[in-house]
């Protein structure tokens, strides 16, 4: 094959095809095919669509229905997260004080959020020997096994999980944290809805008019005054001490009117009752406004918590770390237990928690932590290595730690200083007008028919019936409702939203920052002549799978990735691959040796001719030549074009040293030079963003040399990397090869607020109808049990047109 074939590049390729837009066939994401016959966003979709397929387990495309999933990662569970497993497994079969009780564990499960998902996990479980029972919680995202010990394959059955899409890892109890707060209000909504039914049922009859003797009357009454009340103390509680939290802070906070409201109602029924005024009896609004309130919190918060567990259940840790001793041995340690002196074991794609110096004669590492560089560097015995470099060898390294964990520029880079989410129900801008206007209206008309001579009795209905009416059910309910549609479009979109507080942060957002490696670039380099993967045999493409297939070289990977993606997984035998640190990785096939690396290397019989790309070679003459470039991700231009268009501005502000690569990418995005920046340290990230207008600026990325930038702008957000230390400080996670988050976040907040301002409108327009009936003296009971529940279910209505 000649070097010289003149054949489009990628980017070509995926302009050409960038009108087209497919559906993968296995995950259900959007993606632009690469080439004609691409029918998957990504490799790892194809090798799970073809595990599926060949294990029979069709019917899972079948129970999935048009739910989309996260797209698959092709790739082995970590080498550390495999042990860790292993070391588990151990103390739980030898742990076991009856030996006829069967092995037992919980496993968090990435990606399981279905009934479908549910049943394909089932159904691999039960084809292995010793397997007896299992029990899953998707909205918690774990898996609980039950099997015979000694009999049961678990780390094969984790392999399994992983390679299906499924990425499995302990459950660590201690990171669980304290229950869930929707889940803690589930039983107050459940009393609270049994306590309202029954105050209707026992206020209805003189709703209707049914005629009964006084002493009837009055124990109905007293019933549902007690339902009422319990009503109150079950469900309204929740609100009072939030609202009480809030003005202790000096904050207007949601669940003030909703308190006032309840409180106002239940306070103006007791004197009714009391004083025998039936017109001041809203009993049993009190106990269904609370069911309604409650049942919105919960609605708002249950969606915002399975969204975190999902990912949580997905990410994985930082890194794992063992320490080396002369008396102790090997043994895993935490972060916080690293002190200066001690010898580090780092395995493979771990990070080093802290400074070091190398021990071991050579080591390949990554810098994209430290500096957004791809590729990989090698360092030998001696040298300096900085907190976050990454092992991408196969095998450990040994690092003497130079500083204790809490000196580490790691551990101050990943200080979780916004990892709690701001209040779900903060502050409307409008919130502060509205509950003083409903005040003075309220306290208004009281006057004003106590000034008209009416009264004190009907002045202190007029009061207490405009607090009633004008209750916030706009706020309280439907915009919880709408939250949860708008969240599960996206979701379908692969957008992940971790924080509600992020829709009016949007709003504000006239700039955009982006990481450049792995943000607006693809994650894996593609290949710039695929025909030259077409012109293998049969042979030869085979001896390049077993070179790439656990190669964590860029280079390695996307060969595996397009070497995948064209022709599906390989069934091929292990086969052992030798790394040559600098050079490339060989291994022994079919009675020949293959190398695949650098052509002077690979290809010491015919380098009379040298090629300038990665060469694969049979006993050292050149098979082929494979050329690889930075790609950028599907649509990003054209998203870019229509982001400047709308004039914001456009930032890229990248680690990378290499100045001349990221201003190639820039050029090809259309972007201003000045506003590119590179060889940025994560503190100078930081700092230009602070340069920015408050409030103003978006900032995406994918590192740990992005956290303290993610940490400065008012709004951020990050591809799926798996890596928790990054995903749990964005606002927003993005899955896929393609770049669409940013324009259909802001697409969506306009929709959104658009709905918002309609149920505003519809809301306004209730209370006005229903303030003047109050201030004309002709609101009821009855009149407000009526009104209430039309305009919640109006203004939810319009909510459900998102």
């Amino acid at each position: 094959m000649s070097d010289d074939t003149q054949v489009p590049t990628s980017e070509a390729v995926a302009s050409e095809a960038s009108a087209e837009k497919r559906r993968c066939r296995h995950c259900g994401n959007f993606f632009s095919p690469r080439f004609e016959e691409e029918a998957y966003c990504c490799s790892g979709c194809r090798v799970v669509h073809e595990l599926i397929d060949s294990g029979g387990f069709n019917s899972f495309y079948e129970l999935l229905g048009r739910q989309v999933l996260e797209p698959a990662a092709d790739r082995e569970p970590g080498a550390d997260q495999l042990e860790e497993i292993r070391e588990t497994l151990v103390q739980i079969e030898t742990g076991r004080a009856n030996s006829d009780t069967p092995a037992q564990i919980t496993l968090r499960i990435g990606n399981l959020t279905c009934t479908a998902c549910v049943w394909l996990i089932d159904r691999l479980f039960q084809k292995h020997e010793g397997a007896l029972k299992m029990n899953s919680d998707t909205a918690r995202s774990t898996l609980t096994l039950w099997w015979h010990p000694g009999q049961f394959d678990l780390i094969q059955f984790v392999r399994e999980l992983h390679q299906f899409g499924y990425p499995a890892g302990l459950l660590d109890e201690s990171e669980e944290g304290p229950a869930d707060e929707s889940r803690s209000l589930l039983t107050r909504l459940g009393v609270t809805g049994g306590l309202a039914l029954n105050t209707m049922a026992f206020t209805l009859p003189s709703y209707l008019g049914i005629e009964t003797d006084d002493q009837l009357a009055r124990l109905f009454t007293l019933v549902a005054f007690a339902s009422s009340s319990l009503a109150l103390a079950v469900g309204g509680s929740y609100f009072f001490q939030r609202a009480w939290s809030a003005l202790k802070l000096g904050a207007l906070h949601m669940d003030v009117p909703i308190s006032l409201g309840l409180v106002a109602a239940y306070l103006g029924s007791l004197a009714g009752l009391i004083f025998g005024i039936e017109g001041m009896l809203y009993f049993d609004f009190v106990a269904t406004f609370t069911f309604l309130m409650l049942g919105g919190r919960w609605l708002h918060l249950h969606l915002l918590e399975r969204n975190r567990r999902q990912l949580w259940a997905r990410e994985r840790d930082l890194t794992s770390v063992f320490l080396i001793t002369d008396t102790e041995g090997r043994q895993r340690i935490p972060l916080r237990r690293i002190q200066a002196g001690n010898h580090l074991e780092i395995p493979p794609e771990s990070l080093l928690p802290v400074d070091g110096v190398l021990l071991d004669d050579q080591a390949r590492i990554h810098l994209d932590w430290i500096n957004g560089e791809p590729d990989p560097v090698n360092f030998v015995a001696g040298q300096h290595l900085r907190a976050g470099s990454r092992n991408a060898g196969t095998l450990p390294f040994l690092v003497e730690a130079h500083e204790d964990f809490g000196a580490s520029f790691l551990d101050r880079l990943l200080d979780p200083t916004r990892l709690a989410d701001e209040d779900v129900q903060s502050s409307h801008p409008v919130l502060k007008i509205y509950l003083l206007a409903v005040l003075f209206v309220a306290l208004a008309g009281g006057c004003g028919w106590i000034l008209g001579g009416n009264g004190i009795t009907a002045s202190l209905q007029v009061f207490i019936s405009v607090l009633v009416v004008s209750c916030p059910c706009a706020l309280g309910l439907a915009l919880p409702l709408l939250d949860e549609m708008l969240l599960s479009k996206l979701r379908q979109e692969g957008i992940f939203i971790r924080r509600h507080s992020l829709w009016p942060r949007l709003r504000q957002i006239r700039t955009l920052a982006f990481d450049k490696t792995g943000t607006l670039t693809e994650p894996v380099k593609r290949l710039t002549n695929p025909t030259s993967l077409d012109d293998l045999t049969q042979q030869e493409r085979a001896a390049l799978q077993i070179l790439t297939d656990q190669n964590h070289h860029p280079i390695g990977r996307a060969l595996h990735e397009v070497l995948t993606a064209r022709f599906g997984r390989s069934n091929l035998a292990p086969c052992p691959v030798s790394d040559a640190p600098g050079s490339g990785v060989t291994c022994q096939f079919s009675k020949s040796e293959w190398r695949l690396g650098r052509d002077d290397w690979a290809a010491s019989k015919n380098n009379t001719t040298p090629s300038s790309g990665c060469t694969l070679s049979r006993d050292g003459i050149r098979v082929a030549s494979f050329h690889l470039e930075e790609s950028i991700r599907d649509g990003a231009a054209e998203q870019i074009h229509h982001l400047q268009q709308d004039d914001f501005g456009i930032y890229i502000m990248s680690g990378d040293p290499d100045r001349d690569r990221v201003a190639l990418t820039a050029a090809k995005l259309g972007l201003d030079p000045e506003k590119v920046f590179a060889n940025l340290s994560p503190k100078d990230k930081a700092r230009l963003i602070s340069e920015q207008p408050p409030d103003s600026i978006l900032f995406v990325g994918d590192g740990g040399n992005d956290s303290l930038a993610l940490d400065a702008a008012a709004a951020s957000g990050s591809p799926a990397t798996g890596v928790r230390a990054v995903e749990s400080r964005a606002d927003f996670i993005f899955t896929g090869r393609g770049f669409h988050a940013i324009t259909q976040l802001f697409s969506a907040s306009k929709r959104r607020q658009h709905i918002v301002t309609a149920v505003f409108a519809t809301a306004i327009l209730y209370n006005l109808i229903a303030v003047g009936l109050c201030l004309a003296g002709l609101m009821n009971p009855l009149l407000a049990a009526v009104l209430m529940p039309l305009s919640s279910l109006v203004t939810t209505t319009i909510a459900a047109r998102i």
